[in-house]
């Protein structure tokens, strides 16, 4: 495989000098219960089939927490369980791995100063091409340039002499592993055997050809190496991190690294149907949640999501705290109003180019209409609400709500004006929830007006089995409109 030593060099030279869902893993120990929890989760990822019926997004990301998850509780396995465990965790080239390769190909491995690209040529799971593999090659190169010379991030933690083989791959590089996955998954990065603490290496299992998912197979392939690679750097600074914290940012660096790939639309559904579920979940809902980066990155600079990740582990390994300080250095007001100015702004975001790729995102849906009489709902945390606005000829509307006490909201009132013309945004910070208003003035100019009510608070607690409990969850709203 000459033709892949050739593409590491070539890209090494020219891209280099550039500008330099399972439950959340608490941070400590893992009770038997939970472990035992982790082993069903992950065997499940791997034997879960994926079909067309599964939505647009066919094909599963799930591998990476699964296996994270596992690999914090693999100290509280033991006997045949923990052999399982070892065995989901081990590299494909390990004859003890569920997913054994086979033998590696003649040529295999080739490296780089930072990859070494391990394939086999074992029928069933060899790369579809030689083309293709070069391909991969080219995509890690890629992906490196772009989040650690470009964007900063910290390096992979080396795993010194683990992937070595046939004398090379002892320096510690990434190690890349292709084989067949078929269509159920994209690819993962897995934390190895044998590691405690927060700072962990892993390596990286990508598919042979990226036939069946929505995205054509080369493409599906260069989204998954930025991904996935992303995970890899991820556990350089904080593997007990939430889950949603973990899938954002890695769908988010997709659109980094490919911007015209644009693979992390197939999620946006999710997110535009599901308002009311919470930011802070495990559904597929967290891929689409890139698009809150994205808001985060056009505010604030692209730095914003690397430091949410380098101030993790001072904030207990708490996605909602690491934003809010991460918001905070770099001049926002903090998670919880940040979110409010979020949810507001998707509720025209065909409109708003601080979303990339705007003009293809779905509509938001709206949960019918709000007018002089009372409407109540209750909201859990970090979730909203939009209803739509009749325009009237009146100087001004207001929007008045009675949130429950305590829990941090927002309310706004969002007018368009044409089919994709000027938005106007009004919105209103409740810190400690209670009475509030927001009015939008002339709403007879505009042709759609939204109002939104949102529970933006992300407090919680730990249980004793060290479960996160969000105590703002199941708050009640009550809120119409005035003149």
């Amino acid at each position: 495989m000459r033709r892949l030593v050739l593409v590491f060099s070539l890209l090494a030279a020219v891209l280099l000098p550039a500008a330099a869902a399972t439950a959340d893993a608490p941070a400590g120990n893992v009770s038997a219960a939970s472990a035992q929890q982790a082993l069903d989760n992950a065997l499940e990822v791997f034997r879960q089939p994926r079909s067309a019926a599964s939505g647009p997004a066919t094909g599963s990301r799930d591998a990476t927490v699964a296996l994270r998850d596992l690999a914090v509780a693999l100290p509280a396995l033991s006997g045949a369980d923990r052999l399982r465990a070892r065995s989901l965790l081990a590299r494909p080239t390990e004859k003890n791995d569920r997913a054994y390769f086979g033998k590696e190909a003649p040529d295999s491995p080739q490296c780089n100063a930072d990859f070494c690209v391990h394939w086999t040529n074992n029928a069933k799971n060899a790369p579809v091409s030689n083309s293709f593999l070069n391909e991969i090659a080219a995509s890690v190169v890629l992906s490196r340039n772009v989040e650690n010379n470009t964007l900063g991030w910290r390096d992979p933690k080396s795993d010194g002499r683990i992937g070595g083989r046939k004398g090379k791959g002892f320096d510690g590089q990434t190690d890349v592993y292709v084989t067949n996955l078929g269509r159920r998954l994209y690819g993962y990065a897995a934390p190895d055997n044998g590691q405690r603490g927060r700072k962990r290496y892993a390596y990286l299992v990508l598919d042979n050809d990226y036939v069946g998912f929505p995205t054509g197979p080369l493409d599906s392939m260069r989204v998954t190496v930025a991904h996935e690679y992303n995970h890899i750097l991820q556990f350089n600074y904080d593997v007990f991190q939430n889950v949603w914290l973990f899938e954002d940012t890695a769908t988010w660096m997709e659109d980094k690294v490919y911007p015209a790939i644009n693979d992390y639309i197939n999620y946006l559904p999710a997110f535009a149907k599901k308002s009311s579920r919470p930011m802070t979940g495990s559904s597929i809902k967290i891929y689409a949640e890139a698009v809150w980066n994205h808001w985060l990155s056009a505010k604030y600079g692209d730095d914003v999501v690397r430091n949410t990740w380098e101030v993790s582990p001072k904030q207990k390994s708490f996605a909602v705290d690491a934003y809010e300080k991460a918001i905070k250095n770099a001049g926002g007001p903090g998670f919880s109003q940040e979110l409010g100015d979020f949810f507001a702004a998707t509720a025209e975001w065909k409109s708003n180019p601080a979303f990339p790729d705007y003009t293809a995102y779905p509509d938001m849906k709206r949960s019918g209409s709000v007018n002089g009489n009372t409407t109540k709902t209750k909201l859990d945390n970090t979730s909203y609400k939009l209803y739509e606005v009749n325009p009237s000829a009146d100087p001004s509307v207001t929007l008045s709500v009675k949130a429950e006490k305590g829990t941090k909201s927002s309310i706004s009132l969002v007018g368009r004006i044409g089919g994709g013309g000027p938005v106007t945004t009004e919105t209103t910070y409740l810190k400690k929830g209670g009475n509030g208003e927001v009015t939008l003035a002339n709403p007879g100019v505009y042709s759609r007006i939204t109002a939104i009510v949102a529970n933006v608070d992300g407090d919680a607690r730990r249980s004793r089995k060290g479960k996160l409990i969000y105590t703002a969850d199941s708050s009640s709203y009550r809120f119409q409109l005035g003149g």
